[in-house]
């Protein structure tokens, strides 16, 4: 409760919006408790399972996208391209990374989940086949003249050279606004309460499997097939831009409360409808007085132990009974 009131009510407890988010998630944590159905059973009932599979998905693709080749051996990349200091435009690369995540972070409930998705990853795909591209055509194996830990060099070509390491910025640029913090977003708000630790937990898990396959899969790549990795890569990037194209729906601007209607409304994922907020509803009839809430006071709240807030949340709904 104080929570909401210090995002929705500026300092009111009575304000309609704090008083509807209230009973929103009242209403679904008592649903969900009278349901007594165990986690693990509720993860492969179709309804949710389709959501861990998207949650899952998208961690996987955030790997698969190659990010991580672009970070953990972005020095032999630019070793490869034979431009100025290695570890001076890897560090370049980093900060971009950094710095580029925090607009993402401020306004991806503006923009939204689903076109940061599909964008990502199309403009990933894009920024691979370029690099990929100028290394194939420009590029040669190493005489020698790079280091022994690469197999291929874009030799005495400085503007193809320049093109590799300007499409490494744009990738992880795109990737730093876009599926960088969205691919932890979206899982996290997509599951009903009782199953979203277990399923947020798998969704993490898949993330890091696929980090450790590529752990394995990377170097042996870079070594023996070099610019044709940025290929397979890219691939990835367009599989994922069909996947997310036809299977994730927009989720700003819904609450938790509210994601079953989302999912379960049976409207295709790249169709656009007018969002008609059960929250929004809920606050104008508390405000008109249609509807009655009681909540817990902001101090009350604050000093009572979680026993004594239990027996009063009781307490309260035994009060609303009454009424």
């Amino acid at each position: 409760m104080q929570v909401l009131v210090l995002l929705h009510g500026k300092g009111d407890a009575d304000h309609p919006k704090v008083l509807a988010e209230y009973k929103e998630i009242k209403d679904a944590l008592l649903f969900e408790r009278e349901e007594a159905a165990s986690s693990f059973k509720a993860l492969i009932q179709p309804r949710i399972f389709k959501r861990v599979v998207l949650g899952m998905s998208i961690q996987m693709w955030s790997q698969l996208c190659g990010m991580n080749i672009m970070m953990y051996y972005i020095v032999y990349i630019m070793e490869g391209a034979q431009i100025a200091s290695p570890l001076t435009t890897a560090a370049i690369q980093y900060v971009i990374n950094v710095v580029l995540t925090l607009p993402a972070i401020l306004y991806l409930d503006k923009f939204g989940r689903r076109p940061a998705l599909i964008i990502g990853a199309f403009f990933m795909m894009v920024f691979l086949f370029i690099s990929g591209s100028l290394q194939a055509v420009y590029g040669q194996p190493n005489d020698g003249t790079g280091s022994k830990d690469i197999t291929w060099i874009v030799k005495d070509q400085p503007a193809a050279s320049k093109g590799v390491v300007a499409a490494s910025y744009l990738f992880v640029a795109t990737f730093a606004t876009t599926w960088g913090p969205t691919s932890w977003t979206y899982p996290a708000e997509i599951f009903p309460s009782k199953v979203r630790a277990k399923a947020v937990s798998l969704s993490t898990a898949a993330n890091w499997f696929w980090n450790m396959i590529l752990a394995f899969a990377v170097p042996p790549l870079l070594w023996a097939i070099n610019w044709k990795m940025y290929m397979i890569f890219a691939a990835f990037n367009g599989a994922a831009f069909i996947h997310m194209a036809l299977m994730a729906p927009e989720t700003k601007g819904y609450t938790l409360e509210e994601m079953d209607e989302v999912f379960d409304s049976g409207r295709p994922a790249w169709k656009t409808h007018k969002k008609t907020s059960r929250l929004d509803q809920l606050a104008q009839d508390i405000e008109m007085g249609n509807v009655k809430v009681s909540a817990p006071g902001r101090e009350r709240a604050r000093h009572l132990t979680d026993a004594e807030m239990a027996a009063a949340a009781d307490a309260d709904d035994k009060f609303e009974a009454e009424k």
